[in-house]
Order: C-alpha cells, then structure tokens, then sequence
C-alpha cells in the first residue's frame, strides 16, 4: 500500500511511518466510466486522491445546454477538497472519464490527519493555491477526445495526422496484435506504440491506460473489427471510435452510436477524422452579393495555396453558387473559367433567360439556368456525391422560414438559392415555394457554426455607410431600370439583416468592394483580386487557429511545405 501511495505526489515526501498511519484512515473504492462520484449542491463530507484512472469536474448543463467542463484529473490529482475545508456544499460535479481507483478520506479522518501531521496541511495549501490560480486563468476547458480506439486500415496514417493537428504525444496501443514489426518501427519520435499484453483480463486493459493517460495527450487503441472481450472493452472505454472503412461493423456501431465515426480509407478521409478529434474542422461560409460574390474565388484561391482545409462550407445566394462550383471540383481555374463566361452567359443573349412575356410570379423562370449549370458544371452531382460538406440557403416565400439544403441535386439547391425575387419565379420544392437565401440569411454563419471549430465568414455585401458614392445623383450614376431597381433593394435590405444577424465567426474576411456594382461580372477578375487581398490580410488569424500547441516534450510537430494540410494551436 506504501508503495501505491507513494506514487501519488501528494504523499510522495512523507516518511512511511507516516504513510502507514494515512492508510488505516483512507478507503479505496473504484468507480467505471461514467459513473458520477458526486453532484453539485450535495454536502462535502469527503476528498478523493486519483491512484488511476481520469476524471473530469463539470457543471451539467441544463436541457439542451452541453455541460461545461473546468478540468481534467488524472492519477496523483486530488479533488474535493474545497468543500470538505470550507464546510460548503460541493461547486461542481466529478464524472468518471476512464475507470478509476479512488483514495476515499472523510472529513473526521482528515481533520486527524491534519492536526497530528503539519506537513500534509502545508502540502495542501500549495496545491490549492495553484489550483485557485488555474481556476481563475481558465474557468472552463474544451471537452478532449483524448481516448480513441480505431478499427480498420490506415491506424499508423491517423496517428500522424493526430500528431499534427494536436502537436502531443500520442502513444498507440495495439489491443489485439495487429501492427506488423515493420509499422510499429515506421513512427517517429512522438508517435510511442505499445502492445497490449492479451494474456491479461480485459479489465487490465483500464488500468494500462491510466498509466498513461498523463504521459500521452492522446491514446489510440488499435483494434480488430471481430468482437472479442479486450476489444469490446477497449471500445467501452473509448470517447470515441474511428472505423476507417468502406462499411461500417454493427457490433461497434450498435454499442457506440453516434460515437461510432464511419471514415472513408483515403488521405483526406483520415486526416479530416484527426481533426475532427483535435477540434480543428474548418468551416467556410459564403455570403450573397451578385456579381460581388465572385470575390469569393479569391478568397479559396488563398485559403488553397496556403494549405489551409476547408471541411465545411454555407453558401446563399452567389455564395452558394460558387461553394458549390468548389465543392463539385474544388478547382480554382475551373472557378475562373465559369467567372470567364459569366458576362455572356447573364446577357440577353446568352440563352439562359426563359423570359415571361406575361410575367405572374417572375421576369424568368429559371429553368434554363438550372439545366446550365446542372448539365455543364455540376454534372448532375447530389450533395450525398461531394468530398466537402456544403449547405444551401434558400427562403420559403410563403412562411419567411429559412430552408437550409443538405441533400439531393445540387442544382435544384442552388437555384432555389439565387431566385432574386421579381426576377425568377420561385423555386417548386417539397410544396414550398423558395426564394433567395439572401432575404432571410445572406451571410449563414449560424448554419454551421455548431459544426465547425474554427468558422471563417466572407461578407461581400458593402455596409451601406460605404456606399456614399451612391448616395446622391451624379454624372456618374443614373437612376437604373426595374431590374437594377430589384438587385439594388435586395442590396440594401441584405446589408440590414448583416448587421444584425451576422454572428461572430472566427475570422471574417470583408474585401472592399464598395466602388464596384452588384451587376459588373464583366470585372470578375477584379473582384477575384479584391477577394485575395481580403483574404491574405486575414491569413495569419486562420493560421494561428491551425497552428498545433507544442507537444508534451516541448517540440512543435515539423511541418513540411509539402504537408498538404496547415495545422495548428489551440487557442
């Protein structure tokens, strides 16, 4: 028992006369994942020092509200305390994240303790004092995915991609002797594989981990897809489980549910998956403004050759438009060439414009400009076929209500999302009738910003105090007719629902186009520049969200100029 105790640095200076008589008034009790070791609001009658395992202290959110995580203890933490000293009701929950074996002391049998051995009293100021300090810094700490058991091809390849999003030390467990001599070799530094020792009871498997869970900041426990005893506990014990396959195993699925992440084996796949557990998916959002939309292509332009990952995008109006060109082929020549035709294509004599010569619901109706895009640039795709996530804005006329697209024919989506009203009839969907995505959202940021961890927003749309050039008669401005009268309205009433409903994105990238016209797609090369300076002005906020914290041993994970994502802190 001395020796168990003395590992704990809480009683690691004490004589073992001294750590005898701690024994006789300390009870050990072990406590599985989940379990609650107690509320909030219940009365403080004792302290618990970690032997193993991982804990984490909580408020629990009410309803709907996620709860809210203060820190994560692990072995030789102590918690407790402050209620049991102050005689108050306790301030927070302790749930247990990795099953643990708890040292149990009572608030009689700490007071014995404190008044026979000073000692221990001046062991516990520092380190409430240090904790105070902590609690003040950080009141609350994101949730960690910091357990992971993965099934299926690629294991080394996630570890990697793990390493770099995360910049810790990652330590793969084989569970059920699957890595080969040559992958367990195949690693660098930061990367440490260990084998599981099978002969052992599956039970053993808790107690490996919470050996180290301190040393490692994340755990990747390798496991075969047939059910057997130490992988199913290896999955019980797991935040989450990362199949990467092309199908997903049942018993897995059946046990984790919506813990359970389905990874396609490609690069891409794996490396979105790391993130996804490093909290570092990015998301994009595109906003509405006609032909000022097209600076948007210069703003993924910079957002590519920088590296930078784009898991997510929203779009209404021309921002859904361009956020699907990009997700159907993200290609940014192939987004300039469309920008290219553009000014013909949108003429009277392009031949998109099934004009109404008795117009009831609209000028046009629209479907010749699907059938445009959908047979020479989307190629009849659905969002189900797309490596990017996207979402579609478009307004249903009838109720005012936003309509957000995530499945089907992208470009049923994108034409219900550009039906400027007046101008296209609105879009038939469901026994809906939608108009654009502008009128209710025109720059969507709330679509994903519960999706995404890092989200960056373009707003091309100008406030309207910009616009003074406008403001009255000049040689230079004219009165326009009915359609610019419609875009113009549409401008000005989409520049008011910015303002308010715009939200706090973590980077949001406004170029300047001011002096530029709603309907000059004929200078979309201008506008594609406006958007790249926008952007690169803004490059060193997004990488500073990328860049990984430095690892446990003190060393920032090498990142080549050939490493196909840029990664980064937490921040």
């Amino acid at each position: 028992m001395n020796r168990n105790l003395r590992r704990i640095p809480f009683f690691a200076d004490l004589p073992d006369d001294l750590l005898a008589i701690i024994e006789r008034q300390m009870k050990r009790r072990r406590f599985r994942k989940g379990d609650i070791i107690f509320r909030e609001g219940a009365p403080g009658d004792s302290m618990y020092i970690i032997q193993s395992g991982q804990v984490e202290v909580i408020s629990e959110g009410q309803g709907d509200e996620p709860d809210a995580v203060f820190a994560h203890l692990g072995p030789g933490s102590f918690f407790g305390e402050m209620a049991l000293l102050l005689g108050e009701r306790r301030s927070a929950t302790v749930r247990v994240v990795l099953d643990a074996e708890l040292w149990e002391l009572h608030k009689s049998d700490l007071d014995f303790i404190l008044k026979r051995h000073p000692a221990i009293a001046l062991h516990l100021s520092r380190e409430l004092s240090r904790r105070l300090s902590r609690t003040i810094h950080q009141p609350t700490v994101p949730e960690r995915i910091n357990l992971i058991a993965l099934v299926g091809d690629h294991p080394m390849l996630f570890a990697e991609r793990l390493y770099a999003a995360t910049g810790e030390r990652i330590l793969v467990l084989d569970v059920n002797d699957l890595l080969s001599p040559e992958v367990k070799e195949g690693h660098g530094t930061h990367i440490t594989v260990e084998q599981v020792d099978r002969s052992a009871p599956p039970d053993e498997l808790a107690a490996q981990l919470s050996q180290h869970v301190e040393n490692f900041g994340r755990i990747v426990m390798v496991i075969a897809s047939r059910e057997n005893p130490h992988a199913r506990m290896a999955v019980d014990m797991a935040k989450v489980v990362v199949e990467i396959a092309h199908r997903t195993t049942p018993w897995i699925r059946h046990l984790k549910g919506d813990d359970h992440w389905l990874v396609m084996p490609t690069w891409r796949h794996v490396d979105r998956a790391a993130r996804r557990v490093a909290r570092k998916i990015v998301g994009l959002v595109l906003g509405a403004g006609n032909a000022r939309g097209l600076a948007h292509i210069g703003v993924l332009e910079v957002l590519r050759e920088a590296n930078v990952p784009v898991d997510i995008i929203a779009g209404a109006s021309m921002g859904a438009l361009i956020g699907a060109l990009y997700a159907t082929r993200e290609s940014i020549a192939d987004l300039k060439a469309f920008a290219a035709q553009l000014p013909r294509a949108v003429s009277l004599r392009g031949g998109l414009w099934d004009v109404r010569f008795f117009p009831r619901y609209g000028l046009v109706r629209g479907e010749r400009a699907r059938h445009y895009l959908d047979d020479e640039w989307f190629h009849h795709k659905a969002f189900e076929e797309l490596d990017i996530d996207l979402r579609i804005v478009a307004t249903d006329v009838a109720t005012g209500e936003e309509v957000v697209f995530t499945h089907g024919p992208l470009a049923d989506a994108v034409r219900a999302s550009i039906g400027i009203p007046g101008i296209f009839e609105p879009f038939p969907w469901n026994e809906r009738y939608l108009i654009d995505g502008a009128a209710t959202a025109p720059v969507p940021t709330h679509v994903i910003q519960e999706e995404a961890d890092i989200l960056i927003a373009c707003n091309v749309i100008p406030p309207l105090r910009k616009l003074t050039h406008l403001r009255t008669p000049s040689a230079n401005w004219r009165l326009p007719g009915v359609i610019g009268i419609l875009l113009r309205a549409q401008e000005i009433m989409a520049a008011g629902i910015v303002e308010s409903r715009l939200g706090k994105p973590d980077v949001l990238i406004q170029p300047d186009l001011a002096d530029l016209g709603s309907r000059d797609y004929n200078r979309w090369e201008t506008f594609a520049t406006r958007g790249r300076q926008a952007t690169e002005a803004c490059l060193r906020d997004i990488q500073r969200l990328l860049v990984p914290v430095e690892s446990n041993n003190g060393h920032a994970p090498h990142l080549s100029s050939t490493t196909p994502v840029v990664h980064g802190p937490n921040t």
